[in-house]
C-alpha cells in the first residue's frame, strides 16, 4: 500500500469511492444515494433511532478550495435544505467530507454558511481520513492496489483445499478453510466469509437466508459431505461499491410466474424462487473456480426489491381517519414503471402506489389490510377505519407531513375488496373500551370474536359512557344456586332482585375488568332445575318491566363485599326507579 495516499492525483472517481466506503465501513447501515436519482444533496446517509438522518456530502477537492468549489459545496447544502422543506426529511447532522485541511479561512466561510441551520454541520477532513486510511489499509489495496487480485488468489486456495481427497479429518479440513476464511476477511473490505462442514446426513436446507447475505456456495464432497461458504457484506452498500455481477435468463413456468416478471421489469418488484439459466460465471467468487467452462446452470434466484432515493412518508387520509406511511420498498422497473410500498404504524396496513411512467402522471393504489391479532386495537383501528371508507367509494387524500398533495391516485381498485364494515365497528369498539381500561387490548382471533360478547361489550360501554344514569336492557332471567340451608319457598313473586356485579368486557377469550355496577330486575317466578343441588332459574316480567336496569357504582369495601350476591325486595316501576342502597337488612336469600 502506498503511504500517504497520494490524494491530490486521484481521480473524483477513485477518491469519493474510497471515502464512501470508509464511511460505510464505520456506518455499515449507510445508504447510499445514486446521483441518478437526484441525490438532494445526499451522499450517504445513516438513519438514526430517533427517525433523523445523519448526512455524508463527499467531495473529491484535495487542494485548497476555489470559488467554484465553494459554490459545488454550497448548492449541495442548498438542494439538501430544499428537500427538508418539501419532505419533512429531518437531519440530524451534515458532515462534508473531502481530503483537505481546511485553512482558518476556509473554517470561517464554512461556520458562515451553515450558521442559520437547525442541525450539526462538521467538516470531516484530511486529519480524519488519514486517519481512517490507517485503521482500514485494506480499502485502497483493494480498490486501487493489489487488493482484489489477492482475494480472488485465496478463493482459488479454498477451493483447492475443499476438494482434496485425502484429508479426511474434517476438524483439520475446517481449521485450515477457517484460516483461508480469516485471511480472505482481512484483505476484502467489503464482504466476509463463514465456512461450515455438514454430513452427509444433514438434512437441513444447506442455505439459510439471514440479514446481509449476500449468496452461498455449496461444494459436494466425495463421501456425501458437503462444505458451505456463505459470503456476508460487511456493509449495506457493499454489492454498491464491490459488484458482484453476472447474467441470467429467466425462465417462467407458469402464468403467476410470467406475472412476476412482468412486475419486476416494469416496477422493480421482487422475484422469490425463480427458475433461471446462468450462463456465465466468470464474475461470482467461488462458482468461477468450480465452473471454468461456464457451463449454463439452472438455478433458482431471489430478487429481493433494491429501495431508491431518500425514504418518503405520506400520510393516507379519508374522512374520520388517517394514517402515516412509512416506505417500505421504493422501486423503478427497466421498463420505466416504478412502485412505492408503505405501511402503517401497526404494520397492518400495506398501501402500494403503482406508477406506469406513462405521460398521465397518474398512479394506481392498491391497499390490504393484515395481520392485526395481537395488535394494540388504538394501533389498528385507524388503519381499519381507512380501508372501510376506501372499500366505500369515500373520497380521500394523499399528501406529504407537511400536507402538500401527492400525485393524483386513479383507478383505486373497487372490485373484490373484503367488506370491512364490521371489522370496522368491532375495532371502534375495542378501541372505545381501551380509553377507559388502564390494561392493553390487543386485538383476538376473529373466529374467538362472539356475538354474545359483543353485545356485552357494547353494554358495557354504554355504562362507562353514562355513569350517572341507568343503563336498561332486556334479559332472559337468572340462574342460580342456594346456599345450603336457605329455601325458596321464603321469598314471594313477583319480586326485585337486585346486586352488585364486576364489569367485564371479553375480547376473544381475553377478560377486561372495568369496575363494579349495580343492577336492578322483576322476576315473576322461580323454575326450580334441581332441588337436590339447589339449582333454581329466576324468570323475568312481561313488558316494560321485564328488563335490567344497571348503573356503575364506586368500588367500595361495601361493594366489593356484596359483590355475587343477590338480594330480594319489592317490585320496581322502572319509570320512577331510585337507588336503593345496599344493606344486610335486604337480604333475604343469596347464592
Amino acid at each position: 500500500m502506498v503511504d500517504p495516499i497520494p490524494w491530490g492525483n486521484l481521480s473524483g472517481e477513485d477518491m469519493e469511492t474510497l471515502l464512501a466506503v470508509f464511511i460505510c465501513k464505520q456506518r455499515p447501515e449507510a445508504n447510499r444515494v445514486r446521483p441518478s436519482s437526484g441525490d438532494n444533496g445526499i451522499d450517504l446517509q445513516v438513519k438514526n433511532g430517533d427517525g433523523t438522518y445523519d448526512v455524508y456530502q463527499v467531495k473529491k477537492f484535495a487542494h485548497t478550495l476555489k470559488t467554484s468549489q465553494k459554490s459545488q459545496i454550497k448548492k449541495s447544502l442548498k438542494s439538501l435544505n430544499d428537500y427538508i422543506r418539501e419532505t419533512g426529511y429531518k437531519v440530524a447532522n451534515w458532515y462534508l467530507v473531502l481530503p483537505l485541511d481546511p485553512t482558518p479561512q476556509n473554517l470561517k466561510w464554512f461556520k458562515e454558511i451553515t450558521k442559520e441551520l437547525p442541525y450539526n454541520c462538521d467538516w470531516v477532513g484530511l486529519p480524519n481520513i488519514q486517519a481512517w486510511a490507517t485503521d482500514m489499509p485494506e480499502v485502497y489495496d483493494y480498490f486501487l492496489g493489489n487488493g482484489i487480485r489477492e482475494v480472488e488468489r485465496l478463493v482459488h486456495t479454498f477451493i483447492e483445499a475443499a476438494r482434496v481427497d485425502d484429508l479426511h479429518d474434517d476438524k483439520a479440513l475446517l481449521s485450515k478453510l477457517h484460516s483461508i476464511c480469516d485471511m480472505l476477511e482481512n484483505r476484502d473490505p467489503n464482504y466476509a466469509y463463514t465456512v461450515n462442514i455438514a454430513s452427509k446426513f444433514d438434512e437441513h436446507s444447506y442455505f439459510i437466508t439471514r440479514p446481509n447475505l449476500v449468496f452461498s456456495f455449496l461444494e459436494k464432497r466425495p463421501d456425501g459431505s458437503s462444505i458451505t461458504v456463505d459470503v456476508i457484506a460487511k456493509y449495506k452498500e457493499a454489492t454498491s461499491f464491490a459488484k458482484i455481477t453476472f447474467p441470467v435468463q429467466f425462465v417462467p413456468q407458469n402464468q403467476e410466474q410470467r406475472e412476476q416478471l412482468e412486475s419486476f421489469k416494469k416496477y422493480g418488484t421482487s422475484l422469490a424462487d425463480f427458475p433461471v439459466r446462468l450462463a456465465d460465471t466468470g464474475n461470482i467468487p467461488f462458482l468461477k473456480d468450480t465452473l471454468p467452462d461456464a457451463q449454463i446452470q439452472s438455478c433458482r434466484a431471489f430478487i429481493l426489491p433494491q429501495n431508491e432515493g431518500n425514504d418518503l412518508e405520506l400520510i393516507l387520509a379519508s374522512p374520520s381517519a388517517s394514517v402515516s406511511l412509512k416506505q417500505v420498498e421504493r422501486t423503478h422497473g427497466i421498463e420505466g414503471g416504478a412502485q412505492w410500498t408503505g405501511e402503517d404504524e401497526s404494520e397492518c396496513l400495506r398501501v402500494q402506489l403503482i406508477f406506469d411512467g406513462d405521460a398521465t402522471t397518474t398512479v394506481k393504489m392498491n391497499f390490504t389490510i393484515k395481520n392485526i391479532v395481537g395488535k394494540p386495537v388504538d394501533k389498528v383501528k385507524d388503519a381499519i377505519t381507512v380501508c372501510q371508507e376506501l372499500s366505500q367509494g369515500s373520497e380521500f387524500n394523499l399528501h406529504s407531513p407537511d400536507g402538500e398533495a401527492f400525485l393524483s391516485i386513479d383507478n383505486l381498485p373497487t372490485n373484490n375488496l373484503p367488506d370491512f364494515a364490521q371489522l370496522q365497528e368491532i375495532a371502534q369498539l375495542y378501541s372505545d373500551l381501551q380509553r377507559r381500561s388502564s390494561s392493553e387490548i390487543l386485538f383476538p382471533e376473529f373466529k374467538e370474536i362472539r356475538d354474545f360478547d359483543i353485545q356485552n361489550d357494547i353494554i358495557a360501554l354504554a355504562l362507562l359512557e353514562h355513569k350517572n344514569a341507568y343503563i336498561f336492557h332486556k334479559w332472559d332471567g337468572l340462574s342460580f344456586t342456594l346456599n345450603p340451608g336457605m329455601s325458596i319457598r321464603k321469598v314471594s313473586f313477583p319480586s326485585c332482585i337486585h346486586g352488585v356485579s364486576r364489569l367485564n368486557a371479553y375480547v376473544g377469550r381475553r377478560k377486561v375488568f372495568l369496575g363494579y355496577y349495580q343492577w336492578y330486575a322483576n322476576v315473576s317466578g322461580c323454575k326450580t332445575i334441581s332441588e337436590k343441588t339447589g339449582e333454581y332459574r329466576l324468570l323475568p316480567m312481561d313488558g316494560v318491566n321485564g328488563v335490567v336496569a344497571k348503573k356503575i357504582v364506586t368500588a367500595t369495601a361495601k361493594v366489593r363485599k356484596y359483590e355475587s350476591q343477590v338480594f330480594f325486595g319489592d317490585v320496581i316501576d322502572f319509570s320512577h326507579i331510585t337507588l336503593i342502597p345496599l344493606d344486610e337488612s335486604d337480604h333475604r336469600d343469596g347464592k
